[in-house]
């Protein structure tokens, strides 16, 4: 396997244009999958600034200058993405959902305490749910006609661009976790419980935002939320041995070699979000 080189991480400060003209539905006409990834993208601001609170904490402890250099790349890059999909959050509370507002604040103090209280499992939950972010952005790049070509041209460059650092990133924190936190057991139960608690709070956004639209209990919209998720091309489908791979003993995020989309990418997101 030829690693991808970490030296090489971007930052960049994209010009989106995230305005109230994007349609409500803005994937495809869809309620239900518009809405998953509406919630999906409001826990990105708090999130991403967790994982740059988790792994920053330890940088004093990495002696390889390559790895402290490729955190400092991946903390500049997890804050634009806060910043940007906190522009996406201002424009869901606009369009009438305070209640994500609130979720975000709970989640806010919550990460804020973990950090400061549990320092290992915050750092060992950044890895795992950096894993799960990795697997999303593989999927969005290797089917863009499937995944972003029905989006919105302006929620497509947004997710487009995330996708393309998770992949350039995805490795970061894990290596630091190695490092300082070598622990097995607490890596399988880092992902177990956060594979399990971020889909029940994307789940509850999306029930919340279906329920204040008044369409939360329409078959049609659930039938349609199952194949978005479920179905034979569903989010949740198609990664379940790259998703398992993480409970090898031998596990690194490089096993699925991303060299290729990344490649392939840049200069694509690069010219669409200059």
């Amino acid at each position: 396997m030829q690693p991808i080189d970490r030296s090489a991480i971007v930052v960049r400060r994209p010009s989106l244009d995230l305005s109230g003209e994007i349609p409500r539905y803005w994937n495809g006409g869809d309620p239900f999958a518009t809405h998953f990834l509406n919630a999906l993208s409001s826990v990105f601001p708090d999130g991403e600034a967790f994982f740059v609170r988790s792994v920053q904490r330890y940088r004093d402890r990495i002696d390889d200058p390559q790895l402290r250099e490729t955190i400092r790349s991946f903390a500049a890059q997890e804050g634009q993405h806060s910043a940007q999909h906190d522009r996406h959050v201002r424009m869901l509370l606009d369009q009438g959902y305070p209640g994500i507002g609130r979720r975000n604040a709970l989640i806010r103090r919550l990460t804020r305490w973990s950090v400061e209280w549990m320092p290992r499992h915050s750092l060992a939950g950044t890895a795992a749910l950096e894993h799960l972010t990795a697997l999303l952005a593989r999927k969005l790049l290797e089917s863009p006609e499937r995944w972003t070509g029905q989006m919105d041209p302006r929620m497509a460059r947004l997710w487009q661009w995330h996708a393309l650092e998770e992949a350039e990133h995805k490795a970061v924190a894990f290596d630091v976790l190695a490092q300082v936190a070598p622990s097995y057991p607490l890596r399988v139960f880092a992902l177990v419980s956060n594979t399990l608690g971020l889909f029940l709070e994307i789940l509850d956004r999306t029930v919340y935002m279906l329920w204040k639209d008044g369409i939360l209990f329409r078959r049609d919209v659930w039938a349609s939320g199952l194949r978005f998720l479920f179905g034979r091309e569903g989010l949740l489908r198609g990664a379940s041995a790259d998703y398992r791979a993480w409970y090898r003993r031998d596990f690194h995020p490089d096993d699925a070699n991303d060299a290729a989309l990344i490649a392939a990418w840049r200069p694509r997101v690069e010219a669409r979000v200059a």
